[in-house]
């Protein structure tokens, strides 16, 4: 981990270090971080002083702001009462808990390795120290899961006094345990797969498990202003926020991605591919580029206009007309709001300033609705 540690502070020095040199005045040498996310893996397995590291490096590199969001990832059953404080003095003021389900039996089908003890020992914990903002998140679709359980995990996540919900509909991607379980036939979605393990429930028992979700989280009080993202007045997540909106953000470490001048940059996922970049974008004055072993996809265009519609219409907040006219022309307007003629009212709405999906169809329906957006918009389908 220290090795680890040493290497992502070696790049986010490199990174200061080349944002100021190519700033044109003072003002924009340094500008402080509004957030930082530690997360991507279990960063609560981390030791306190290797995190602390980390910190003090990002803030003698590029300073803090005076309200800054400090989030870290923590899973059950892998940190105590003295390692939460740890991480709390160090400035983590918001706690990403990944509970996923409050059915032990779905938690044991779904492979993970704490259980329903552990859980409500972490959301104990989340209490007696007073985090000032922390988040469950669940996931929908995982296997043996029904309704009953799906509305008791709702429930609890609930009572448990979160100020932020995240519900992540489970995606089954090459690599992973889920697909070596599932990948082979058909997901494991109509009948239990032939290993053994329980079936992962169907579409339409995931759509139900959607609509119950949104339903369930806004009676209770919590706003939903992103398809996954559920929050209580004021406890919306900053640092999300900022891909939502197709900010600028810096990204370090193995497989991280950041987001700097239009230009996005996915580090290698491998442990000594990533050694071997730091090495090269240190030992040379080489861009962040292919040559350092990075992923480099530009912002620019219809490439930057397809983020835009697509991460705008994952909020609540929607795509704004007077920005999008500001940022990419009338004619690009124009275009969507041709082609979102052809919604029905269930799926969008538009008081002629913004173009929202509607809770919880419009999101439901996000993919097939973009979809359909992208097919009918020439700035965009003549460039597929």
């Amino acid at each position: 981990m220290e090795r680890y540690a040493r290497a992502v502070e070696r790049e986010a020095r490199e990174t200061a270090a080349r944002a100021r040199s190519g700033a044109s005045d003072a003002s924009t040498a340094k500008v402080p971080l509004e957030t930082v996310f530690f997360g991507g893996g279990t960063p609560s397995l981390v030791p306190p002083d290797v995190l602390g590291s980390i910190l003090r490096v990002l803030q003698e590199e590029f300073g803090f702001a005076q309200d800054v969001e400090i989030s870290a990832e923590m899973d059950p059953g892998t940190f105590d009462e003295d390692k939460l404080r740890a991480f709390l003095d160090l400035g983590v003021n918001r706690v990403s808990l990944g509970v996923q389900s409050f059915d032990e039996s779905v938690l044991r089908a779904a492979g993970r390795s704490h259980g329903i003890e552990d859980v409500e020992a972490a959301i104990e914990l989340m209490r007696k120290c007073r985090v000032p903002s922390w988040s469950v998140d669940l996931i929908s679709g995982l296997p043996g899961a029904d309704a009953d359980s799906w509305t008791r995990s709702l429930r609890r996540a609930i009572d448990s006094g979160a100020h932020h919900v995240s519900v992540y509909d489970l995606q089954v991607e090459k690599g992973t345990a889920f697909y070596r379980w599932y990948g082979e036939d058909d997901g494991g979605r109509s009948e239990a797969p032939a290993n053994g393990r329980q079936p992962l429930p169907d579409e339409d028992a995931s759509a139900r498990m959607f609509r119950e979700a949104s339903a369930t989280l806004r009676d209770a009080g919590y706003e939903h202003y992103e398809v996954s993202s559920y929050a209580k007045p004021g406890s919306r997540c900053k640092h999300n926020q900022i891909y939502w909106e197709n900010g600028s953000w810096y990204g370090f470490g193995m497989s991280a991605t950041s987001h700097v001048n239009g230009e996005r940059l996915a580090r290698p996922r491998k442990m000594d591919a990533y050694y071997a970049y730091v090495d090269a974008f240190i030992g040379s004055d080489t861009s962040m580029s292919t040559e350092t072993g990075a992923i480099v996809t530009g912002g620019d265009g219809s490439d930057a206009l397809f983020e835009h519609i697509m991460l705008r219409l994952r909020t609540s907040d929607g795509l704004n007309f007077n920005a999008m006219e500001s940022r990419f022309g009338r004619a690009v307007v124009d275009e969507i709001r041709e082609a979102a003629a052809v919604f029905s009212p269930e799926y969008t709405t538009d008081d002629g300033k913004t173009l929202r999906l509607t809770d919880p169809e419009g999101f439901l329906m996000s993919t097939e609705i973009l979809s359909t957006l992208i097919a009918k918009m020439p700035s965009l389908a003549d460039d597929e």
